[in-house]
């Protein structure tokens, strides 16, 4: 299994991209997974294997393969839009077969995932290993973004569409998901955080989320990210 040295590195485009999907918690761990298996040494994004074995899926669907087939069909028919306008998925082309899953991210994300110097995130892979909800691994990535500078602001609206919230959400429901992320994040990262919802007139207009390390959680390092913003930009 990957371990505690690998490290996910995306361009914080990636890390704050809106999409009309939602992703599921097994989707988001293997494309952490993956991403983290890209070498320091690689110029490409060459087509890959990897062992159903080294994945760390739900323990309920560890073992249920048609499940997890139907998921990576699932994540070949979410798109979502880069700067320069092109309508990508995250793969060229994603294959289960005998136990391992064939892959290559599509090329144009090469300078999303590659040799980047400067504007990225980079997080040992380690802390979304156990995270509970897709909800989780989002949130921990958006803050941990700006885990350096100890706060950030991400109006309502923002949120649901980078976490992929419904419409049917109350202002009640997110705060629930907001504090069941809370201690997810307590319990298996290197960060924790507390939050304000603030309202504009009588509706909640946006989270307040303040930053703070996690020293519960040992033996996980963590690498800051470059990015400043303290708002989602589209």
């Amino acid at each position: 299994m990957l371990g505690e040295d690998y490290k996910v590195v995306k361009h914080n485009f990636l890390i704050n991209a809106k999409s009309k999907y939602k992703y599921s918690l097994n989707e988001l761990k293997l494309i952490c997974h993956l991403i983290a298996n890209i070498l320091p040494t690689d110029t490409n994004l060459e087509t890959k294997k990897v062992s159903m074995r080294d994945l760390n899926f739900i323990v309920a669907d560890s073992n249920n393969y048609s499940k997890i087939g139907k998921e990576l069909e699932d994540i070949s028919s979410k798109l979502f839009k880069l700067p320069n306008g092109y309508i990508v998925n995250w793969f060229s082309c994603l294959k289960y077969e005998n136990g391992f899953i064939e892959y290559s991210f599509d090329t144009r994300l090469k300078e999303f995932l590659l040799n980047l110097n400067s504007n990225f995130t980079s997080y040992y892979l380690t802390n979304v290993l156990n995270l509970k909800s897709a909800y989780s691994i989002r949130i921990f990535e958006l803050l941990f973004q700006l885990k350096d500078k100890g706060y950030r602001t991400i109006f309502l609206n923002d949120l649901r569409e980078c976490l992929g919230i419904p419409n049917s959400y109350s202002n009640k429901d997110i705060r629930r998901l907001i504090q069941n992320v809370q201690k997810d994040l307590q319990l298996h990262t290197t960060i924790q955080f507390e939050f304000t919802l603030v309202k504009k007139g009588k509706s909640f207009h946006k989270v307040e989320f303040i930053i703070k390390n996690n020293k519960k959680v040992k033996g996980v390092s963590y690498c800051l990210a470059n990015n400043t913003t303290a708002t989602i930009k589209p």
